[in-house]
């Protein structure tokens, strides 16, 4: 009693076991991962400061840009206040040349004017009234009196034509000289301007400078993280690969006690077994020796053939654990049953398995259909009977 109870509590307790590696490697896979996470977030922090010092190159290559088109358009201006200054200090030189001319113009009809008012002070109105006086009839009298008027009004509209100039000339030399001076003004400030904007630009290119000489040494450190990073993930795939090997290891040598707790259960199995078709007795080829129909030559048969239509309802022959259902080569759809103490049977060519590896079944249970999968020439079950893994006469087991 004891003894079966020990059995069910390993049944019980055994297909429930986790799978752990050893602690060996459990350590390792963990410093591993840790590894392996800090040089991943190394990467990524170095990437973002990477990545953010190129973006402040490229605003401040969009800056220096707009500075550099700044100082070409400022001093491009300067230029054209330079010019506009030198034009100015032209034309106040040709004007005071000007003003020069018309004052020593000026000054030449005036001394003319002096000349002959003194000429007239000194010989009196006479002169004028012996010109007048000397006409020889009253149209020359007129003709004289007309062009001595006309001399007089010429000197006087002379010299206020000659006074008037001067004063023009004066005043468009003050224009001038005030607008010398409003270029002046603007020529120095965009001396300033352009001292500001050069100044901003010095500023800007050290920065560059700078931030290009921290983008090398970031790139750096990128590949160096980069380089740990691969270095870390080949190391951690190593230890993930070994951990799963320990596991599947661990795994498969539970699953061999579990199986083996199961087979134990089964060891006062003596070898009496159910015919497979409770429907259907006819064997169409009995074990030993035959000429195979397919191979179309002598060949030991290693099993009793059942003859029964498709789909033909197929039990376990006794209680046991499923070691294999699937597909198996010539056989075609196979299920193999466990049942302890040495002995399992084999059900082959079915239409389809009704059981899964590792199931529990009991004698008398469906577990396939019949059917013609594999290597065969109709519908009919394949079965044998296996004693240590050797395949027996089945007719030998069955009851009398």
């Amino acid at each position: 009693m004891k003894k079966i109870i020990a059995i069910l509590i390993v049944l019980l307790v055994l297909p429930i076991l986790p799978a752990f590696a050893t602690p060996a490697t459990r350590e390792r896979h963990r410093q591993l991962q840790q590894q392996l996470n800090q040089a991943t977030q190394s990467v990524r922090e170095q990437q973002n400061l990477l990545s953010g010092t190129r973006h402040e190159m490229s605003q401040l290559m969009m800056e220096m840009q707009e500075l550099d088109q700044q100082i070409m358009d400022a001093a491009e201006a300067l230029e054209s206040i330079e010019l506009s200054q030198l034009d100015t200090e032209i034309r106040i030189a040709d004007a005071e040349a000007e003003l020069e001319a018309a004052r020593e113009e000026y000054d030449l009809q005036f001394e003319l004017l002096r000349t002959r008012v003194r000429v007239i002070h000194e010989e009196g109105q006479i002169g004028f009234l012996d010109v007048l006086f000397q006409a020889e009839s009253i149209v020359d009298f007129f003709l004289r009196w007309e062009y001595i008027r006309a001399i007089a009004e010429f000197d006087h509209a002379l010299l206020d034509r000659l006074q008037s100039a001067e004063q023009e000339i004066t005043n468009h030399i003050e224009d001038l000289v005030r607008w010398r001076n409003m270029v002046e003004d603007l020529q120095f400030q965009y001396d300033r301007i352009l001292d500001d904007l050069e100044f901003m630009m010095y500023e800007r290119e050290i920065w560059f400078a700078n931030l290009a000489e921290n983008e090398e040494v970031l790139a750096e450190l990128v590949a160096m993280y980069e380089h740990e990073q691969r270095m870390a993930q080949a190391a951690f795939g190593e230890i993930q690969a070994q951990l799963r090997r320990e596991e599947s290891e661990i795994v498969r040598r539970a699953n061999a006690e579990a199986h083996s707790a199961r087979l134990a259960a089964l060891n006062n199995f003596e070898g009496e077994f159910q015919w497979p078709i409770p429907t259907h007795s006819r064997i169409s080829s009995p074990f030993g020796m035959r000429f195979h129909p397919i191979l179309r030559q002598n060949r030991h048969h290693s099993g009793i053939d059942v003859g029964a239509p498709t789909g033909t309802r197929l039990i376990a022959s006794a209680d046991g654990y499923v070691r294999f259902a699937g597909w198996s080569g010539g056989y075609g759809n196979t299920v193999i049953i466990d049942h302890g103490n040495g002995y399992s049977t084999l059900y082959a060519h079915n239409s389809r398995n009704r059981v899964v590896t590792g199931q529990r079944v009991s004698r008398g249970d469906h577990i396939a259909d019949v059917g013609s999968t594999g290597m065969s020439t109709g519908p009919h079950l394949h079965f044998e009977i296996r004693v240590n893994n050797r395949a027996v006469n089945p007719m030998n087991y069955f009851p009398r």
